[in-house]
């Protein structure tokens, strides 16, 4: 009994399992790797347009606040005020014109806390600002940035500690400061500095509504590294400032046990770095449900799959071993069995039809080998009977060639000589195969009886490879080709006629030529000849063409025994002669 993986159904198990089993293996470990990297990439592209929002709202919003004090700054009452060396009271009027200016920017925008200006002298003026001591503003960090950065505006995050008190109720904690030196607008020159704090509920406001899951947030660091504006969240304070000075963009850490991708983008407007943190646990909960979701039909489909393999795998086996069953059977020699094709109507059907068949078959085999057993023992028995008459006949002959010396008739002994030596080698005793020695013997027997015949009108010429001799060959195999020679050819032919026979070597064959000098063939007759030499039948084309038996039997007989690359080839011309090349392989005796 067959076992193991040499067992068919088996080996079909098997393979057809490992079909199904790699292919969702390889979904199941390469897909969620893939997805999970693809879902990464969105949610990093994502952040980085959000990030990139923010940062141009915020932008945005600096650049009105800087549109703003070029306003201020240029307002006819603004200048004068800055530049108008007269005491206080005089100016009441002018005063007053200057901060219904600076109250109308407040009002029209509620971001603005306050809005302070101040000159070259020490000399301010501000509706919600007022300095806490005697201490000149000018020497005020946010106004010497200004003064040492002309024209580009200053930013301060959580303006502490700075010579100034506000009348409205807010903390340096929930504004920035915004400073910027201001210009005379015809000569140019530095008249002064304006501050305005910027209320962080702007930022607020822009950043809220954009979210990166439940745990992700968006928060801004100045340029050393301080924060400007965070949300309420735990995870901000487990974030190192620091790790942002030598990153770009993307840094990955590992907070409280999850992992964190922190991403953040530099403003060339204010240095400030807006960043991003969102949890890769959290973006990636998705991909784990829908891991453990596809394990699950993995491992149904698995289970129903080895279910329909064995099905599967037992419908093709139980009629092979049914057929097996009965084979051995008949190997033992039961040749009653037989196999119901009908209950299979596909290719095992088919396949015990033939099996049923072969048995039949083999059963009239068995029975024509018996039959013809019987009959050639029957046959054998006529032959031993008859063995008498070759020997009667070379005992008549060798008396007619004795009487015939004893006459002197040496023309009549040579004749009978030949006959008796053509008669033994076409008998052979039984052999098919003889020698080229032997053949040639043959041939020119042959030849010593016709000679005697045609007397002048026929000469011929046997030349051989000595290498030949004692090669074998079939048996009668170049003399009916010399025998068409001579009756199609030199008989045929107006004078004396010659016919030459060569047996030469050539690579690995014997090619035996058979030329005659007779009256040739017309070209119609010699391609009917070598198109009937082609023909698989040509047994059939030979009789109903009409074309000699001799040619046939001989060129049907090598192809049989060697191959059908070995046989005849007939080249002729007419009045010229015809020459025929019998192609055999050089074999060992």
């Amino acid at each position: 009994m067959i076992t193991g993986f040499n067992s068919i159904k088996n080996r079909i198990l098997i393979f057809f399992l490992a079909i199904i089993f790699i292919p969702i293996v390889t979904l199941g470990l390469f897909a969620n790797t893939v997805y999970s990297r693809s879902i990464e990439t969105s949610a990093n592209k994502h952040t980085a347009q959000m990030i990139s929002q923010i940062q141009s709202n915020i932008e945005y919003y600096l650049q009105s606040i800087d549109n703003i004090m070029y306003y201020i700054s240029q307002s006819p009452d603004v200048v004068q005020y800055l530049t108008d060396d007269s005491e206080p009271q005089n100016n009441d009027l002018l005063e007053i014109r200057v901060r219904t200016l600076l109250n109308i920017y407040t009002e029209a925008n509620p971001e603005i806390a306050g809005i302070l200006i101040v000159n070259t002298r020490d000399k301010y003026l501000s509706n919600e600002l007022i300095k806490n001591n005697r201490d000149p503003l000018l020497q005020e960090d946010w106004y010497l940035s200004a003064v040492n950065q002309s024209d580009i505006s200053q930013y301060a995050s959580k303006p502490i500690g700075r010579n100034l008190n506000t009348y409205s109720e807010y903390s340096a904690d929930e504004v920035i400061s915004i400073s910027r030196t201001m210009r005379h607008p015809k000569t140019n020159e530095i008249t002064g500095v304006i501050l305005i704090d910027m209320k962080l509920g702007k930022f607020e406001e822009i950043i809220k509504n954009n979210n990166i899951g439940q745990k992700g947030f968006f928060y801004i660091l100045d340029k050393n590294n301080d924060i400007v504006y965070s949300p309420v969240n735990p995870i901000i304070y487990r974030i190192n400032n620091e790790w942002f000075k030598d990153i770009s963009n993307l840094l990955i850490k590992s907070i409280n046990n999850e992992t964190f991708e922190i991403m953040c983008e530099t403003s060339v407007q204010t240095g400030w770095r807006t960043i991003g943190v969102f949890s890769i646990e959290e973006i990636l909960e998705d991909v784990l449900k829908m891991q453990t979701f596809a394990m699950f039909v993995s491992g149904f489909t698995l289970i129903l799959a080895i279910v329909v393999a064995i099905i599967f795998t037992n419908t093709i086996v139980t009629p092979i071993k049914e057929l097996t069953a009965l084979m051995k059977r008949a190997e033992q020699g039961d040749l009653e069995v037989s196999f119901e094709n009908n209950k299979y109507k596909d290719e095992f059907g088919e396949l015990g039809h033939s099996f049923n068949h072969m048995i039949k078959e083999i059963k009239q085999l068995i029975e024509m080998v018996y039959t013809e057993q019987r009959n050639k023992r029957k046959a054998e028995l006529k032959i031993l009977q008859a063995q008498i008459k070759p020997h009667f006949l070379y005992n008549t002959l060798d008396t007619i060639q004795w009487m015939a010396v004893d006459y002197g008739a040496r023309d009549i002994v040579e004749i009978v000589t030949a006959l008796t030596k053509l008669f033994r080698i076409a008998l052979s005793k039984g052999r098919e195969v003889i020698t080229i020695r032997e053949e040639i013997d043959h041939i020119e027997s042959y030849m010593i009886i016709q000679k005697a015949r045609y007397e002048d009108k026929l000469s011929y010429d046997i030349t051989y490879d000595e290498e030949l001799l004692d090669k074998p060959i079939l048996k009668l195999t170049a003399q009916p080709i010399v025998e068409n020679a001579i009756y199609h050819g030199v008989k045929q032919k107006r004078g004396a006629g010659k016919v030459e026979i060569n047996f030469s070597k050539i690579d690995h064959q014997v090619i035996i030529t058979v030329t005659d000098n007779g009256a040739g063939i017309d070209a119609l007759k010699l391609h009917e000849i070598n198109m009937m030499l082609q023909h698989e039948n040509i047994r059939g084309v030979a009789s109903e063409s009409g074309s000699g038996y001799g040619i046939c039997n001989v060129h049907t007989r090598i192809k049989m025994t060697y191959g059908s690359e070995y046989g005849l080839r007939y080249i002729s011309k007419v009045n010229e002669g015809t020459c025929v090349q019998i192609i055999l392989p050089l074999l060992e005796a």
